[in-house]
């Protein structure tokens, strides 16, 4: 067995619990603030947006997160990080996928989001499509990208 399949063997991917939020903002900024230089007073949910938070764990540690929240009457979907050195192995493709399943297993029928390139590429993959003109966000740019629960159903999972 390689140094992969032993790493994907040890990830638990489930719904957070509030005695994890502090680890979860941890990670947020880690990714949000200190890679892309987003102010920290921006990165945590209110709890009026009642949000929703998604993790990917190995050996008891948070090492990915992603959220989704209410505003504006639509389901919003992001703070979607994982630890630099576990990108590029898909795990942030299986969290997605799972945040999403569970969204829509709610009854929720559209989600929107502003994402970077991966995350476009990721969610497009999984049936999103460009909602609009990509824009300047902070180190980088973002773009708006609606998820259908009828186009997200047509997606398999990789092996």
């Amino acid at each position: 067995m390689n140094q992969i399949d032993i790493i994907m063997n040890n990830l638990i991917f489930r719904k957070a619990q509030k005695t994890e939020m502090k680890d979860i903002i941890q990670l947020l900024i880690a990714v949000f603030h200190d890679e892309q230089q987003i102010p920290v007073d921006g990165i945590p949910l209110s709890v009026q947006n009642e949000p929703q938070y998604w993790v990917v764990e190995m050996n008891h540690s948070i090492i990915g997160t992603v959220a989704a929240w209410k505003e504006n009457n639509q389901i919003h979907w992001g703070r979607y990080a994982i630890k630099k050195n576990y990108r590029g192995l898909h795990i942030g493709t299986r969290l997605a996928a799972l945040s999403f399943a569970d969204l829509f297993a709610q009854g929720i029928e559209c989600i929107y989001m502003d994402a970077r390139e991966t995350t476009i590429k990721i969610v497009c993959e999984m049936g999103g499509k460009i909602a609009g003109e990509t824009a300047p966000f902070f180190k980088g740019t973002v773009t708006p990208i609606i998820l259908n629960k009828s186009e997200f159903e047509k997606y398999e999972l990789p092996a």
